[in-house]
């Protein structure tokens, strides 16, 4: 259906898409028979949609619909719906529906097996008989987002406050945070409005009482990019990074290593290919370690960042001065090739060793 300008769609509209998204979306020779009126005190479901294979095999789906839907609500729907379907309806699939689902809301409704649909075209159901699955990506982005909320963690001040609120173990209080990190009071509030809003942080009575601190890296992820937020210049080092690493050890220039070069300090899984470096004046530096600006062939980046909070809680790991590990996990999660996957592994690290680099 086509996307309003102002307004998400209502819950009856939302309704007329999931029926309309499913028809078209079933395999051919598949037959789909819904209703939104379940007879009084017995089902309380907002749809419920019949599949049948060729077979005669079908699959049951409950959907709980709401018209808008934020990630912190996400858990309330499920609760629902799960309630209703072990209740009165143990072979049905779960299914929860809205005009918009955000990229957290869908990985919260996927880690607790929860089919989902939405009117810009994400939809994901999964039914073990007859054989059912569906899956397709819409956008990432609200398509009606309210003015008067923080929608984006793009920009210094949302920066630092992320790297403060993912840094600092809680529980604190807002004023707390700010002296411990000089992060504004007025910023580190919009920030946690927004990560509260999507079921990342916890908040009783106003204080921060708990943080998924890697849902957090992943939704700074989505507005933060390693190579197009920062100013980026590629070199090489004609003698090769175990070259370049002697060179680091003896510069008194301020540095600090990211990426997969940073990375195998953490957790060596495979040697890095290509190093990343953030500094404060790029051409000082690629002079300094007479590096050569090149087109092709090219294995460090020189990185200006955004902000100086690149800096920040820097660490020397086997002689090397590197970034911290919160920005580390960003860097890799938005790097080029297998830094992503690196990006995983680095998370697994953070885990375990949660009392070496949070405070």
């Amino acid at each position: 259906m086509p996307l309003p300008d102002k307004q998400p769609p209502t819950a009856t509209q939302v309704a007329r898409h999931v029926e309309r998204a499913l028809a078209e979306r079933i395999p051919p020779g598949w037959s789909l028979y819904a209703r939104t009126e379940a007879p009084p005190g017995r089902y309380q479901v907002d749809l419920l949609a019949e599949i049948a294979s060729p077979s005669g095999e079908t699959a049951v789906l409950a959907v709980e619909i709401k018209r808008t839907l934020e990630p912190r609500g996400v858990l309330q729907a499920v609760e629902q719906i799960s309630a209703v379907t072990n209740r009165t309806l143990p072979r049905a699939v779960p299914i929860v529906a809205a005009s918009y689902l955000s990229p957290r809301a869908r990985a919260i409704l996927r880690d607790r097996g929860v089919g989902y649909i939405d009117t810009t075209g994400n939809v994901r159901i999964e039914a073990s008989t007859p054989g059912l699955f569906i899956s397709a990506d819409g956008v990432d982005r609200d398509p009606w987002p309210r003015d008067h909320k923080l929608q984006s963690l793009r920009g210094r001040g949302a920066a630092r406050a992320v790297r403060a609120i993912v840094d600092t173990i809680p529980p604190y209080g807002v004023r707390e945070l700010a002296q411990l990190t000089s992060v504004s009071a007025p910023t580190l509030s919009r920030v946690l409005d927004l990560l509260e809003r999507e079921a990342i942080v916890t908040r009783v009575r106003g204080a921060v009482s708990a943080v998924d601190w890697q849902g957090a890296i992943r939704r700074w992820t989505e507005d933060y990019d390693q190579t197009e937020s920062n100013t980026s210049t590629v070199v090489l080092e004609p003698r090769g990074l175990t070259a370049l690493e002697k060179k680091l050890r003896t510069t008194k220039l301020r540095y600090v290593a990211t990426g997969a070069f940073a990375a195998q300090r953490f957790d060596p899984i495979a040697p890095a290919r290509q190093a990343a470096i953030y500094v404060t004046d790029a051409i000082e530096f690629i002079d300094h370690l007479d590096l050569r600006e090149t087109e092709a062939g090219a294995n460090v980046v020189i990185l200006e960042p955004f902000d100086p909070v690149a800096f920040d809680r820097a660490v020397e790991r086997d002689g090397l001065r590197c970034v911290a590990p919160s920005q580390l996990a960003a860097d890799l999660l938005t790097g080029p090739g297998r830094e992503p996957s690196q990006g995983e592994h680095l998370l697994k690290w953070m885990e375990n060793n949660e009392h070496v680099w949070r405070s």
